[in-house]
C-alpha cells in the first residue's frame, strides 16, 4: 500500500492503538507486523479514515523492508521488486514521516519494532543517541528469539547490531557490549546447536578480529568431529574450515593446512558414502571427489593425494555410465502452482529449500517445442505466410523471420528454431510468476540471506573457476534479494567465462588468433554453439542458454546487456529471474547430484535432462 505522505503528529498517534499489533503477535518479527499492519491500514481506507490508514502504512512500509544484515552500507532492502515496481526501501520516508517516529520511539516496549525504527533513523538522522537504542534493542530481540533450530532470526540481528556498533567506533562501549552477547551464547551452547548458529556467531568474531583464536578452534574442531560421527559431511566441512581460519589468525600454519586437509577429505568421505549406500551412486561419487580434488589443489602441496584421488574418480567415471537414465517430469497444475511452490520450500533449512527451489524450474524440452511450432505451423498456416520483422524499444528493425514454407531446407529450418525460441519465452513467463518469484520471496522471509550460504554453494564447485567464487556469490545474493540489476552485470559475464573454463579443461581451445598473432577469447555467440557444450549440459539447457544469453529472437540477453541497450526496467522482465534461477541450478547442481539419489521427489521435478551426467558441470 503506497504511503500518502500526509502530515502526522504525535498526537495523531496517541488516537490509535498502533501497540497492540506487536503485543498480539505469536512471532515477534517485523515481516508478520508488517502484514497486520497493512491489513488494518486498508480496514481504515475502506473506512475513509485517512489518518489511521496513513499511520499504520507507515508502521506496515517500515517493517516490510528485508534485513540485509550482513551489510554495512545498505542493511535494508525491498522486500519485493519487479517488472517495475517495489515495497518500500529506508529512502521512501520522508522529514516529517522520521520526525514522528523519533517521537513515538520511547513510547515502543518491543525491541524488534524499536530495533528497526531506530535503525532507520540512525540511517537517515545519524542520531548516535538512537543508534545505541538500535544496537540494544537488536540484542534484546534476538535473545527472545533465541533458538538454535531456528536460528538465522536471533543470528541476524546480533550481526546488525555488531555492524552497526562497528560502524560507531571499535574502541566504543557498545561494541563490548555486543561481543560478550555474542561470546555469551557461544559459551551457553558449547557447540552442541544442531545447526549453524556457533559457527555463524564465530564467523563474525573472525571478520571482526574479536574472540580468543584457541577456544574458538578448538570448539570448531569439536563440532566438526561430532558433525561427522553424524554422517553430516556438510556441517563438518563448514566447521574444518571455520577452525582453519582461527588457526590463520593464531598464525598456527600447520595446523592450519592440516584443517583444510580434513576440510577436503569430507568430500572423499561423502563419495565412499555414495557408493556404500542404497542404491549406490557412483554419479554422485564422482562429484563429491571432483571437489575433494579441486580442494586439494587449492591447498597445494598434495599432488599425490590428487593423483590419487584422480584414478579413483576415473573408475567411478567409468562405472557411473551404467546408472545414467532418463529423468521425466509429471509436469505442475499452473491452477495451484504458486501455492505448490511456496508449500515445497516452507520451513525447510536455507539449503533443502534452496536445492528444491532449483529444481523445480527446468528448461522447456527443445523436443516439445519442435513439436509445437510444427503443429501450430500445419494447423493455422496463415500465421506464417507473412514475413515478421522483431524491433528494439527504439523501434529498429534487429530481425526478420525466416520463411516456415521456404523449399530450401536450410531457411524452414531456421524458421523452425525461431519459432521455438518464442515459444520458450511462454515457459519462462509461467515459471518466472509460478514459482521463482514466490519462492525466491519465501525464501528471503524465512531464512537470512547471506554471502555465505551462497559462498558455501560455489566453493570448491567444478563449474565455478577458482578466484571467482566472490563474483558468483555476489550475483546470486543480489538476485535473491531481487536486485536483479546487480545479479546479472555480475553473472552474465561469469556465466560466460564460465562455459570456457569447462571447455578449456576438456581440451578444446576456446579463442582465436588473427593474422597478427592476437589470440582474443570466444564470446558466448561462439561458445554456445560448440558441439563439445552438449558433452557437458544437456540439449534442452544449451537450447535455453542460447535464447536467453544471445539469440535475436530469444531474449538476447547477453548482448543487449554488453551494448548497453538495456534500460532499467529491462532488468525486471519475466527472462531475468528465469535466468538468474538457471545459472543458480547450474552452480547448485554437482550438490544436488547428492541429494538426487535420497529423494525421489527431486529427481521427478529435474526433467530438464536426458543424462543426468550431462547437466553437471
Amino acid at each position: 500500500m503506497p504511503l500518502r505522505n500526509i502530515h502526522l503528529s504525535k498526537a495523531d498517534f496517541d488516537k490509535f492503538d498502533w501497540q497492540e499489533i506487536y503485543e498480539n503477535s505469536v512471532e515477534k518479527e517485523c515481516h508478520n507486523y508488517s502484514t497486520a499492519y497493512f491489513k488494518k491500514a486498508n480496514e481504515f481506507e475502506k473506512n475513509n479514515d485517512i489518518t489511521g490508514q496513513e499511520i499504520f502504512a507507515l508502521l506496515g512500509a517500515i517493517t516490510s523492508m528485508m534485513l540485509k544484515s550482513d551489510s554495512f552500507t545498505e542493511p535494508f532492502g525491498p522486500m519485493f521488486v519487479l517488472q517495475g515496481s517495489r515495497s518500500a526501501i529506508v529512502e521512501d520516508f520522508n522529514d516529517n514521516q522520521l520526525g514522528v517516529l523519533s517521537e513515538i520511539i520511547k513510547d515502543i516496549n518491543d525491541p524488534e519494532l524499536k530495533a528497526r525504527i531506530a535503525d532507520v533513523l540512525w540511517i537517515r538522522r545519524k542520531d548516535y543517541k538512537v543508534s545505541q537504542i538500535a544496537v540494544e534493542s537488536y540484542l534484546e530481540s534476538a535473545t527472545r528469539l533465541e533458538s538454535p533450530e531456528h536460528w538465522t532470526q536471533p543470528a541476524e540481528r546480533i550481526e546488525r547490531a555488531l555492524r552497526l556498533s562497528v560502524s560507531l567506533g571499535k574502541k566504543s562501549q557498545i561494541l563490548s557490549k555486543v561481543i560478550e552477547h555474542i561470546e555469551r551464547v557461544l559459551e551457553k551452547y558449547n557447540g552442541d546447536d544442531p545447526l549453524f548458529l556457533s559457527q555463524n556467531l564465530m564467523g563474525l568474531l573472525l571478520e571482526f578480529n574479536q574472540g580468543n583464536p584457541v577456544t574458538y578452534e578448538q570448539m570448531s574442531e569439536r563440532i566438526a568431529l561430532k558433525a561427522e560421527s553424524e554422517g553430516n559431511y556438510y556441517k563438518a566441512r563448514s566447521l574444518w574450515e571455520t577452525r582453519a581460519k582461527w588457526l590463520k589468525t593464531a598464525n598456527d600454519n600447520d595446523e592450519e593446512v592440516k584443517a583444510l586437509v580434513n576440510a577436503a577429505e569430507t568430500y572423499v568421505k561423502e563419495a565412499e558414502q555414495a557408493v556404500a549406500g542404497e542404491p549406490r551412486s557412483h554419479l554422485v561419487a564422482s562429484s563429491h571427489l571432483q571437489s575433494a580434488i579441486e580442494a586439494y589443489r587449492r591447498i597445494g602441496g598434495y599432488s599425490d593425494r590428487i593423483r590419487e584421488l584422480h584414478n579413483i574418480l576415473l573408475e567411478y567415471q567409468a562405472k557411473s555410465l551404467a546408472e545414467m537414465g532418463v529423468i521425466k517430469s509429471d509436469g505442475i497444475d499452473l491452477s495451484e502452482a504458486i501455492q505448490n511452490s511456496i508449500n515445497r520450500v516452507k520451513g525447510k533449512p536455507f539449503y533443502d529449500a534452496v536445492f528444491d527451489f532449483v529444481l523445480m524450474v527446468h528448461s522447456p524440452k527443445v523436443s516439445e517445442l519442435r513439436r509445437q511450432v510444427e503443429e501450430l505451423a500445419a494447423k493455422h498456416p496463415l500465421q506464417h505466410l507473412v514475413s515478421g520483422v522483431i524491433v528494439n524499444e527504439n523501434g529498429k528493425v534487429i530481425a526478420r523471420h525466416s520463411d516456415m514454407y521456404s523449399k530450401d531446407p536450410d531457411e524452414r529450418e531456421r524458421a523452425i528454431q525461431e519459432n521455438m525460441f518464442r515459444h520458450a519465452s511462454f515457459h519462462h513467463q509461467i515459471y518466472t510468476h509460478s514459482i521463482v518469484e514466490p519462492v525466491r520471496v519465501q525464501l528471503c522471509e524465512e531464512h537470512s540471506i547471506r554471502l555465505d550460504n551462497f559462498l558455501k554453494i560455489v566453493s570448491n564447485n567444478p563449474f565455478v573457476p577458482e578466484g571467482r567464487e566472490y563474483i558468483f556469490a555476489q550475483g546470486l545474493k543480489a538476485g535473491m534479494l531481487g536486485d536483479y540489476l546487480t545479479a546479472l552485470h555480475l553473472l552474465i559475464p561469469q556465466i560466460e567465462n564460465s562455459l570456457r573454463h569447462i571447455l578449456t579443461r576438456m581440451g578444446e581451445i576456446t579463442s582465436g588468433i588473427d593474422s597478427k598473432g592476437i589470440q582474443d577469447e570466444r564470446s558466448l555467440n561462439i561458445t554456445l554453439y560448440s558441439d563439445s557444450i552438449l558433452k557437458v549440459f544437456s540439449e534442452d539447457i544449451v537450447f535455453d542458454l542460447k535464447g536467453l544469453l544471445v539469440e535475436r529472437f530469444g531474449a538476447n540477453l547477453r548482448n543487449r546487456m554488453a551494448h548497453g541497450l538495456m534500460e532499467h526496467h529491462s532488468f525486471y522482465s519475466v527472462e531475468i529471474p528465469y535466468l538468474w534461477c538457471l545459472i543458480f541450478k547450474l552452480c547448485c547442481l554437482p550438490i544436488i547430484q547428492h541429494l538426487m539419489k535420497n529423494d525421489s521427489a527431486q529427481q521427478d521435478s529435474a526433467g530438464d535432462t536426458t543424462g543426468q551426467t550431462r547437466e553437471t558441470p
